[in-house]
């Protein structure tokens, strides 16, 4: 790899510190959204994470992101754009704790493998790991999350509930992790 992008890569010359600051330049409402996105980065994976944070933020072009992380340029401009598209949906996504969606769901709902399955989706994405912890396929699964989505859908106290459950269903392949190289860890929270 060429030397001078290493260099302008990694030295503090072109760090984040060193370009005019942001509070001066655009208003305040965007300052609290670039704030938001920059809060979610770590929702998403930390490969993807460093590609952003490199390509869109510090200006590194992608055939050196290829070399840095040993993908081809177009595979970089793939993950690159997936990464945006995937931080797009998780900031339209209300951020619930564990314990608040099982502590509210099973207000409404009396079977316990439902709030579950919920509750597993919301915060994995993931039909294949929720009917692991389950112990049911993921037809059942998927039945079960669709059936208490319909359920979900009358019940005007849980429309913001409702609302993200309904996100993460309409984007589960996109916000789904990959098994093979990174261990399962909760995409939300």
């Amino acid at each position: 790899m060429d030397s001078h992008i290493m260099e302008r890569i990694f030295s503090n010359a072109h760090s984040l510190s060193n370009y005019p600051s942001y509070h001066k330049e655009i208003d305040e409402e965007m300052t609290q959204r670039l704030s938001s996105v920059v809060d979610h980065m770590g929702r998403i994976s930390p490969i993807e994470a460093d590609m952003i944070d490199l390509h869109i933020l510090k200006g590194v072009p992608q055939s050196a992101l290829g070399k840095i992380f040993g993908y081809t340029q177009p595979n970089i401009h793939y993950r690159v754009n997936r990464a945006i598209d995937r931080l797009k949906v998780l900031l339209t996504i209300p951020l619930f704790s564990e314990i608040f969606l099982e502590e509210t769901l099973s207000r409404y709902f009396s079977d316990k493998k439902d709030i579950k399955v919920m509750v597993l989706l919301y915060l994995y994405s993931s039909q294949s790991h929720a009917a692991r912890i389950i112990g049911e396929s993921q037809g059942k699964v998927r039945y079960r999350f669709l059936r208490c989505l319909n359920s979900l859908a009358k019940i005007e106290e849980l429309s913001e509930v409702h609302q993200a459950l309904n996100t993460v269903n309409l984007n589960l392949t996109l916000l789904r992790k990959s098994e093979k190289k990174e261990s399962k860890r909760k995409v939300l929270l």
